[in-house]
């Protein structure tokens, strides 16, 4: 079973923690900022299921986790999300899901590293197919992975956080494959201890915190059911223009996912066609083989024949030349022969 990195979080109106799943950590260079998604394997649909992003700063060795406070840098973060989710969803494929306005970024080695406790209530929520949940950790995890982009400013930690420990939380909808769900995973992991961390925040020389301005309720994410994967965005108290924006962004990735659905498709296909293809022309090189073979050897017979048949005609050639001149012997004596009968005859005819 895949064992799964997990950080402490605390809801409102309960005294325990609970585990979160880590999916994966993300660095944008664009903004300066660090990212980190993770999941408490809630089950808003059959089939759907519901991740969160937060805000991942670090200054020296030190993770601090918070929400993402620039509607700007949400909106970068949401894209990158967008990103790895079809990648995830490609992989296995020979295609490729990078366009033209990609942002960069880079995975980040959370290895080691002491992760805060946080709040689910302070971070944005995301609504994603529930099977893209392992292929994000595996991408996550497999991907190479760079440090994350160090915070210029003080930090000044405001999440409040019980000490008190739990078990890891009982799986919902147990699966029956053999692939280990995120509740399973999180079976195997401890539930890290947030004291240690709470006391080593004290322990930093802080100035005088700000007062936290209060975070306004998160609307529920409007999900969309388009294959393969759905991603929903809940800005917290968006513009009147926001949802419009993020459902096109939605729509054109919803768009995108399927066309590199039905490329796959149209490369397995042609993959099995060029396979036989091949079978083919094996069959027919075995074939043109043989009969070049065939073909030799006829051309090694009719040198043969072209042989004897030259010898032949030396051979009547000599014979020819032989009779001609027998046949000029023939008429040398048929003269000489005619020249005797004619003293003959006029021998006689003197004597008569």
């Amino acid at each position: 079973m895949m064992l799964l990195r997990t950080l402490v979080l605390e809801r409102s109106g309960q005294d325990t923690p609970i585990n979160g799943a880590l999916l994966c950590g993300f660095a944008v260079a664009q903004i300066d900022s660090n990212f980190l998604v993770y999941s408490l394997d809630e089950e808003t649909e059959p089939g759907n299921s519901r991740v969160y992003i937060a805000a991942l700063r670090k200054k020296i060795d030190r993770y601090f986790l918070g929400g993402v406070e620039s509607k700007e840098d949400l909106q970068v973060a949401m894209q990158v999300f967008k990103q790895i989710l079809m990648a995830a969803a490609a992989s296995g494929t020979k295609t490729g899901a990078v366009s033209e306005s990609s942002i960069p970024f880079h995975f980040i080695d959370l290895k080691g590293c002491k992760l805060p406790p946080a709040r689910p209530e302070d971070h944005h929520s995301v609504i994603i197919k529930k099977g893209l949940v392992m292929k994000v950790i595996t991408l996550g995890m497999s991907a190479p992975a760079l440090p994350a982009i160090e915070s210029a400013s003080l930090i000044v930690p405001s999440i409040r956080f019980s000490s008190q420990m739990i078990a890891p939380p009982r799986p919902t909808n147990p699966a029956d494959s053999a692939e280990p769900t995120v509740s399973e995973a999180l079976k195997a992991q401890p539930l890290e201890a947030p004291v240690a961390v709470a006391q080593e925040q004290v322990l930093e020389p802080e100035p005088e915190p700000e007062s936290e301005p209060e975070q306004e309720p998160e609307p529920e994410p409007v999900q969309l059911s388009a294959p393969p994967v759905q991603v929903e965005p809940a800005a917290p108290a968006p513009r009147p223009s926001a949802p419009q924006m993020e459902h096109a962004s939605l729509v054109e990735v919803d768009s995108t996912l399927t066309s590199l659905a039905k490329v796959a498709q149209e490369l397995s296909q042609q993959q099995q066609v060029a396979i036989e293809r091949e079978q083919k022309l094996e069959q027919w090189q075995a074939r043109l083989e043989q009969e070049q073979r065939e073909l030799e050897e006829k051309s090694r017979e009719l040198q043969q024949h072209t042989l004897q048949l030259q010898a032949r005609n030396l051979e009547v050639g000599q014979k020819a030349e032989k009779l001609t001149l027998a046949l000029s012997h023939v008429s040398g004596i048929r003269e000489r022969l005619q020249g005797v009968l004619l003293e003959l005859d006029q021998t006689l005819d003197g004597q008569a």
